[in-house]
This record gives structure tokens, sequence and C-alpha cells, in this order.
């Protein structure tokens, strides 16, 4: 498929992630335009629509002019029904986390795409984070020895969501389950990213549940990292309880720490964690978020260009399997402190 110039998006979804993260990132691209948005909610796509100057909203999926590529962000409950016209019309689709309800949705969704000749991507954003990038190249390099462990966690107690009861995560089916879809989906994946995950075996996992969302996992096992290297790992991502927020790699030789911010510093530490030295995010080409979110729409746009083949990395399908995982096998104990929805 030759990718118009500008390349036209369709935007599939005008809830808060395309208001207030794609659209200012789209803004300052100019070799992508906005051809149109759709939602279900035709008031909430008419009124986007106006505030970013997108020349129509539309009605129908199957009515829809023709485009290029389309931005499925729509909630993983409702995914199914949107990407089924997606791929009847030929579009490059680029989703945003998480990617799927399931690891067989998500199997579902790329053999389809596949079949018809069609990109996917996945909207995991921290993969284009200056500090994943440069804790990944650290590792690579081998100057502190090979990874003996990993440790990670993302999270704090949250006593009120702030959210509506409308909002799209007080439905477990919605949301695809609770935190670890919604926020774990990001660590675990920048996890994966960092350290080159091949695979993964769960050994234990715990999870705390409200009213049939979970609100906080704790999960341990062993990471594949490819040439033999096999190694520990335990995670936790929470809305109960205050946690440390980053990741840590053990090696032989001493650590590598970095915070889950774009602009990390990178640090590196000795064997029992004394402070070392640093990688600034600005020494190696600081990117904000929003300079993130449009790296990644710019990778995909041009892998596009070049070929509707994709690998299994490009959708996150090994975050996917890891999530669907824990929530099969997961001990499931029931959460007596949960934030509330509501202002």
């Amino acid at each position: 498929m030759n990718l118009a110039q500008p390349v036209r998006l369709g935007l599939i979804g005008a809830g808060n992630v395309v208001e207030t993260y794609h659209l200012p990132a789209l803004s300052g691209l100019s070799d992508l335009r906005i051809s149109w948005i759709y939602d279900k909610d035709v008031r909430r796509a008419e009124l986007l629509a106006d505030a970013a100057d997108i020349a129509r909203p539309i009605r129908s999926l199957e009515e829809a002019p023709d485009v290029d590529l389309v931005l499925v962000a729509v909630p993983v409950g409702a995914r199914r029904a949107v990407l089924t016209p997606v791929f009847a019309r030929g579009w490059h689709a680029f989703c945003e986390k998480p990617f799927a309800a399931t690891l067989r949705d998500h199997e579902e969704f790329v053999a389809a795409a596949r079949k018809r000749g069609i990109r996917l991507g996945v909207g995991l954003v921290r993969r284009q984070y200056t500090s994943t990038q440069t804790a990944r190249k650290l590792l690579e390099a081998g100057l502190l020895g090979p990874i003996e462990e990993v440790l990670a966690g993302e999270g704090s107690r949250v006593r009120r969501t702030g959210k509506s009861s409308d909002w799209y995560q007080a439905s477990a089916q919605e949301s695809g389950g609770g935190v670890l879809f919604e926020t774990g989906s990001h660590l675990i994946d920048q996890v994966f990213t960092v350290c080159g995950v091949e695979s993964f075996r769960i050994e234990r996992c715990r999870q705390r549940v409200w009213e049939g969302l979970e609100f906080e996992t704790s999960v341990g096992g062993r990471l594949d990292l490819g040439h033999g290297q096999d190694v520990p790992f335990a995670f936790v991502v929470t809305r109960l309880h205050d946690t440390y927020n980053g990741i840590v790699v053990h090696c032989r030789n001493g650590q590598v720490r970095l915070g889950l911010a774009p602009d990390a510093t990178v640090e590196i530490r000795d064997r029992d964690g004394n402070a070392v030295g640093g990688i600034p995010a600005r020494l190696t080409g600081s990117r904000s978020l929003f300079g993130a979110l449009q790296a990644e729409w710019q990778e995909f746009a041009a892998a596009c260009a070049r070929s509707s083949d994709f690998s299994d990395w490009d959708t996150g399908l090994l975050t996917t399997g890891f999530i669907d995982e824990c929530y099969r096998l997961g001990a499931r104990i029931p959460a007596t402190e949960v934030a509330q929805g509501g202002a």
C-alpha cells in the first residue's frame, strides 16, 4: 500500500486519551493529517472535532472516507466491534494500549490483520522514552555483567479515582480487568524492552480485587533473556499502597535503576545499591511525553509505508500474554480498602 502524503489518519474514539495525549502530539506532525473522528457518543465526537479543528466527525466506520491509518482508542471491551470494519476497509491500525483484553483476542486480531495485509501497532509509548532506550543500550553493552534479577513497581495508595461513574475503568469488562491492564501494561512492556525479554514463567501471583476490578497485583517468576540467561523477577502494580516507582536491574557487578518518566536519569549503582553515577536524559536527547508519542506515530507510519508485515513485538504480544496469565492464574483476594469512584 502506498500511503498518501501527507498520511491520512482517522481517529476512532474521542475520549480523554485522544483529547489529552494523541491530539496534541499529532498537531505537531505535518506529515500526518487527521481526516475524521468517530465515537459512539456522536456529541462527544462533534465537540472534539470542533475544538481540534478536525474536518468532520463521522457516524459510521463503514461509510467513513478512506484513510491510510487509524488510531483505535476505544476500551478493550469494545475493540472487536471496531476492528472488524477497520479490517474490512483495509486500514492499518495503531491501537492504544492495552491491545486486547485476552491473549486469545490478541492472536485473533493479529491473524485477521495478516490475512488482510494490514499492519498493526500498539501504543506502548514507554518504548520511546529516552530512559528506556538508554538503559537497554547500557545493559546490552554488558558493562555491569550479566543480569541476575529484575524488580519493578508502580503505583501508590489512592483513596479516590477522581472519575465519575461513567469512567470506563469502573467496568472490568470495559477496562480489561483492572490496574494491571491499565497501568501494568506500560510497566511490564518497559521491563521487557529494557531487558530484552524473550519469554517468561510466572511462579506466583496475588491480586487484590474489589467488585470484579483488580486494584493490586504482585507477581514473581523467571524471565528468559536469551543466550541461556534465565533470571528471577518480582513486579508489583498497585492502587492500594505506596510502592517504589521504577525498575531495578541487578547485574553481577552492579545495578541499573530508572524511574518511569520519559526524562528519568538512568542510575548506575554498585552491588550494595550505593550510587556510582548516572546518565541524565538530557545527555542522550531527552524526549517529553509528547515527543515520545510523536516518535511512535512517525515510526508506525514509516513502517506502514515500507511493508504490511509486522512482528509479535510490534503489537506487544508478550506483554498481553503476561497480563492474561496473571488474570487467569492469580490468587484473587478481596480488597478491604479500595479507591472509590467520584470526585
